[in-house]
């Protein structure tokens, strides 16, 4: 298997794992950009009802840079020209691959494991594992149980579908009435400034944890994609893969298509 920080640096122009995918989810389903334009993100799996999606951000952003010097991302909240740094991703060689730690006090709050084989990932989240699962096998659509996205503190399945162009790859995170709770947008060719973390919500009307569990499994998310690209073994788990909706304990695991609307 490819060293990790070989599938990360392969972001370099000409050989960009993400502008593959790009164009192979360009080649598959509806190529949008919510921010530009009216366009719906490939919802196969998801209710026949449209997305709703915010067409401009009007709520917390959180810019995440990359450090060549120190090979890390740092997140950080953007306020107009201001950047108060939020977290710091560390990448390691060995699992857990992604290490996630406050910016402040350098306080561990969370880990991503990307798998050498199953396209699957495994979070540790404040003392909690989430299991992100795929929702197909050749495109990027995923989803997990949360607790911390429910409105009753109750399990809930939360999705992560994408819409791509040749310069922005979103990865949109949806509740299960497809309303967008957040999004991250990649720079494709970005060498330093990765992308954006656009919410819905202000910064004062976000909890830490939902925050932190956004930017987890989106950072997480986009290193399995990259590391899918890179990774021969993956095309392997594809094939095997089982994919499917996680059990929210609301009528099993079943299609969401298929279940009304709360």
């Amino acid at each position: 298997m490819l060293q990790f920080q070989e599938a990360i640096q392969s972001r370099n122009p000409p050989v960009n794992p993400s502008v593959k995918l790009a164009q192979e989810n360009a080649a598959s389903q509806p190529v949008s950009h919510p921010l530009d334009t009216n366009d719906h993100a490939d919802t196969s799996q998801l209710p026949d009802s449209p997305i709703q999606h915010f067409d401009t951000p009007k709520g917390l952003t959180l810019q995440v840079d990359f450090a060549w010097s120190k090979f890390r991302n740092i997140v950080s909240e953007k306020n107009g020209d201001q950047l108060t740094p939020l977290y710091i991703q560390h990448f390691r060689p060995t699992k857990p691959q992604l290490r996630f730690e406050t910016a402040r006090d350098n306080v561990n709050i969370a880990s991503g494991t990307i798998k050498n084989i199953s396209i699957s990932a495994e979070c540790e989240l404040n003392g909690k594992t989430v299991e992100l699962k795929p929702l197909a096998r050749w495109k990027t659509k995923y989803n997990y149980l949360s607790t911390t996205l429910s409105p009753d503190n109750s399990p809930v399945a939360i999705s992560w579908i994408t819409s791509s162009s040749m310069k922005i790859w979103d990865f949109i995170c949806v509740d299960a009435n497809q309303i967008a709770i957040a999004k991250f947008s990649v720079n494709i060719w970005a060498m330093k400034q990765v992308g954006n973390f656009h919410f819905e919500k202000s910064a004062e009307a976000i909890s830490k944890e939902a925050r932190d569990e956004i930017v987890v499994m989106g950072l997480t998310l986009m290193y399995v994609m990259v590391c899918r690209m890179n990774n021969p073994l993956n095309l392997l788990g594809s094939v095997f893969a089982k994919p499917g909706r996680v059990d929210d304990g609301k009528g099993g695991d079943v299609e969401l298509q298929n279940r009304k609307d709360r």
